[in-house]
C-alpha cells in the first residue's frame, strides 16, 4: 500500500512542478514549492527509506519558509544565510547518504539552493532547470513517478523561460 501512496505523491508532485514554474510571481513559486518540496520528501520516503533525497527535500523547506519571510519583509538572504543554507543542504545529503544516488539529490539541492536566492524569476527558472535535470536522473532510477514531474518541469522550465524572456530581445 505504501508504494501506491508513494507513486500518488509522486504524481501530485508533478503538477505542482508544472504549476510553480507556469507561475509568474516569485512568491507564489515558493509558496506552492514549499508543498512540492513536502510531498517529494513523503514519496522517495516512502519508496526508499530515509535517505539524502529526503532530506535535501525537508531543507529545502525550511529555506522556502526563510526566502517566503524575505519576500514579505522585502530583505534578501545574506551570506551568512547562504552559506548556512549551503552546509544544511550538503549535511543533510550526508547524514542520508545510503548509495551513489544520494550524491545526486545532494547536488540538486545546491542548484535549488542557488533557484530559491535569486532575484529575478528567470534565473529562478534556469537554475531550477538544473535542479529538475538532476532529480529527472534520481527518480528514474528510484523508480518513482515523481519523474514524470521533473521531466514535465524541464519542459515546463524550457516553456517558461521562453514565455517570460526578455522583451527587448524581440
Amino acid at each position: 500500500m505504501a508504494y501506491y501512496i508513494a507513486q500518488f505523491f509522486g504524481l501530485l508532485v508533478t503538477v505542482g512542478v508544472i504549476v510553480t514554474l507556469q507561475l509568474k510571481k516569485k512568491k507564489q513559486m515558493l509558496i506552492v514549492s514549499v508543498f512540492v518540496n513536502l510531498l517529494s520528501a513523503a514519496n522517495i520516503l516512502l519508496l526508499d527509506g530515509f535517505n539524502s533525497g529526503v532530506m535535501v527535500c525537508l531543507v529545502a523547506v525550511l529555506q522556502l519558509f526563510m526566502s517566503i519571510w524575505h519576500e514579505i519583509k522585502k530583505t534578501e538572504a545574506g551570506l551568512a544565510e547562504k552559506i548556512v543554507f549551503l552546509v544544511l543542504y550538503v549535511a543533510g545529503g550526508l547524514m542520508g547518504y545510503n548509495t551513489p544516488l544520494d550524491l545526486l539529490s545532494t547536488a540538486a539541492a545546491v542548484f535549488y539552493m542557488l533557484a530559491v536566492f535569486q532575484k529575478k524569476e528567470q534565473n529562478i527558472r534556469l537554475m531550477l532547470l538544473a535542479n529538475l535535470s538532476l532529480w529527472t536522473v534520481y527518480h528514474s532510477i528510484l523508480g518513482s513517478t515523481a519523474v514524470f514531474a521533473q521531466i514535465a518541469g524541464v519542459i515546463s522550465s524550457l516553456i517558461a523561460l521562453y514565455r517570460y524572456r526578455s522583451k527587448n530581445k524581440s
